[in-house]
């Protein structure tokens, strides 16, 4: 079962929910167990129908959930900054983290788009080559939904859509950092710029350093260094300490030390 979870996961996407997520993930800092939080779900989604209400719950666990675990630093954002610019940015990160072919959309069509945009059926091409025997009408419906949603995709006419790269705000970019570099790490600035996952979530490159500057003074980088060919950045603390900086009071209210377990490693 969990192996054919996985390989759906990365061939394919449907259900945005992104509202339903805003609305339900706040929940799992106080129903921490899979099964407290899929009642709480299907408690509070405002569906009509029973089975559309589990259907929901079930999705959503799938997502953010590892090993029966809750992803709790993402819970903690949207508590944190309810249903804002921030909160989508970091629940998009985090999307992309779990479904590869909503990345691969991101980073291989969206950002390749002329300024001019492109169309849903070069998005369908796209897909063909890659999730063969799948619905490529479906990803794509979805996939630009979620993308509109998140602030990543403007429809200029029906069927006709351009990428919206623009600069994150700073608490979005602090999580990817605290996500992304969960130890300590000294890091090359063209090596962290040039991530795909920062592609896919479309910032501009030109914009990296200020914020790099900006998490700097926020204490979330210990030094940014810069002599003759050498351009790096020192994260000294752990991704759980700067999750608790940006969260304090969620953390305190959830009353438990280990709110912030972080992944080791994230693929990139």
């Amino acid at each position: 079962m969990a192996v054919e979870q996985n390989r759906n996961q990365r061939t394919y996407f449907n259900h945005p929910l992104v509202d339903e997520s805003l609305q339900c993930l706040p929940a799992a800092l106080t129903h921490r167990t899979a099964e407290e939080f899929r009642s709480y779900v299907i408690e509070h989604v405002p569906q009509n129908s029973l089975m559309g209400r589990r259907r929901i719950a079930g999705y959503l666990l799938q997502r953010f959930s590892r090993n029966g675990q809750l992803n709790l630093p993402l819970a903690a954002a949207i508590a944190r900054f309810g249903d804002s610019r921030i909160s989508r940015e970091i629940l998009l990160f985090e999307l992309l983290q779990v479904y590869p072919v909503l990345a691969e959309i991101a980073t291989h069509w969206l950002a390749e788009l002329p300024e001019t945009g492109g169309s849903r059926d070069s998005l369908k091409e796209f897909l063909a080559a890659r999730i063969p025997g799948r619905s490529t009408e479906k990803v794509a419906k979805d996939a630009l939904t979620t993308l509109t949603q998140c602030g990543k995709v403007s429809r200029l006419k029906v069927g006709w859509y351009t990428a919206v790269w623009s600069r994150p705000p700073i608490e979005a970019f602090l999580y990817v950092l605290a996500a992304l570099y969960p130890k300590p790490a000294v890091v090359p600035v063209a090596v962290f710029a040039g991530q795909p996952i920062l592609r896919a979530l479309l910032w501009p490159p030109s914009c990296i350093e200020e914020l790099l500057s900006e998490a700097e003074h926020a204490g979330h980088i210990s030094k940014i260094s810069q002599l003759d060919q050498y351009h790096q950045f020192t994260v000294t603390c752990s991704g759980r300490e700067r999750m608790e900086r940006l969260f304090p009071s969620v953390l305190r209210a959830a009353e438990q030390g280990t709110l912030f377990n972080l992944r080791p490693e994230l693929e990139t």
